[in-house]
């Protein structure tokens, strides 16, 4: 895995970065993953691509690549059952400040599937908040429902 495109904030830092596999490898010639960093430059947040992320499973959950209302009823009981609050976007993302996760969905050709979010304890906060949350607007600009 490599990056291939970061971008710097105002203090100079890297806020985000896109990695893909391999350019040789003929099974993922996309981004991956996408990472954010703090004000301090350290890791702050993973998002994970829909179509050619690796798999992430939360209890028994695959969290990427679903569609978005079978994962969401998944993850509403699961949240339940833990007696955890389920918190939604203004784009109607479901999220968990409590475990840091924002299941946002990205467009893959003509179907809408998940591309989950993991952000760090400091930013778990109002995760879910696309316009004042610390998750970086460039990653709510990216191809949502």
């Amino acid at each position: 895995m490599r990056a291939v495109s970061s971008r710097k904030g105002a203090s100079g830092h890297v806020v985000s970065s896109d990695f893909i596999l391999d350019a040789s490898s003929p099974l993922a010639p996309t981004v991956v993953l996408s990472v954010y960093y703090d004000d301090r430059g350290e890791l702050a947040a993973v998002a994970i691509d829909a179509r050619s992320g690796p798999q992430v499973i939360l209890g028994e959950m695959r969290l990427v690549g679903r569609v978005p209302s079978e994962l969401e009823s998944e993850f509403s009981e699961y949240l339940e059952s833990r007696g955890l609050d389920l918190l939604y976007s203004q784009y109607w993302d479901p999220s968990s400040e409590f475990l840091g996760i924002v299941l946002r969905t990205q467009r893959v050709d003509d179907v809408v599937l998940t591309r989950p979010v993991f952000v760090c304890r400091e930013w778990a906060e109002r995760c879910g908040d696309a316009s004042e949350g610390p998750v970086p607007r460039t990653e709510w600009g990216r191809q949502t429902r």
